[in-house]
């Protein structure tokens, strides 16, 4: 079974939030990176999004718009746990979904999501994986086709994406995303 994984960093935030960094929304323009992202995975069939559950996070979600299969919104899980989350974080909390669930999204911030996102990609690129690691602003959403249940995601060492026994974890490029 191939699943969907989407990564995305959370649109552009504000510089200081009223009650700290967990506060901090989204600018103007973030909000309009936010709507673009949910334009761009209209089509994605997004089943359950893992939201970080600080404020500008939340907002991206919310500007994404997203329905399921059935057009219904989204079902969100918004998880403290993903707020300056490792990679080793990230995959022990994707190892965790349903297997039913055949696309996720995952928001959360830098520098999780970009260095889970190099490390996903170091097997099949080392370039990719290196401009992921070094250039991933906000707003960055990618794509991954992930062969095998979630859960043996977890499986493996989050630094060493190599071996031939572990599910098959290719990047899409910005161009095969959904369009709508």
């Amino acid at each position: 079974m191939t699943s969907k994984l989407y990564l995305m960093r959370h649109a552009q935030a504000e510089s200081f939030g009223p009650s700290g960094d967990m506060s901090r929304g989204l600018t103007d323009l973030g909000r309009d990176q936010a709507h673009h992202a949910g334009e761009l995975l209209a089509a994605a069939g997004i089943q359950l999004a893992m939201v970080s559950a600080a404020q500008r996070a939340r907002e991206t979600f919310a500007a994404m718009a997203l329905s399921d299969p059935e057009g219904r919104p989204v079902r969100a899980e918004y998880m403290k746990a993903l707020y300056d989350a490792s990679p080793a974080t990230l995959l022990q909390r994707i190892g965790e979904t349903p297997d039913e669930v055949s696309a996720l999204l995952v928001l959360a911030h830098a520098p999780g999501i970009p260095s889970l996102a190099a490390n996903l990609t170091w097997a099949a690129s080392h370039r990719e994986a290196d401009l992921m690691q070094c250039a991933f602003p906000a707003a960055t959403l990618v794509a991954f086709d992930v062969d095998g249940p979630w859960s043996q995601l977890t499986d493996f060492d989050p630094y060493d994406y190599t071996d031939a026994a572990r599910p098959r974890v290719s990047p899409v490029r910005p161009a095969d995303l959904p369009t709508g």
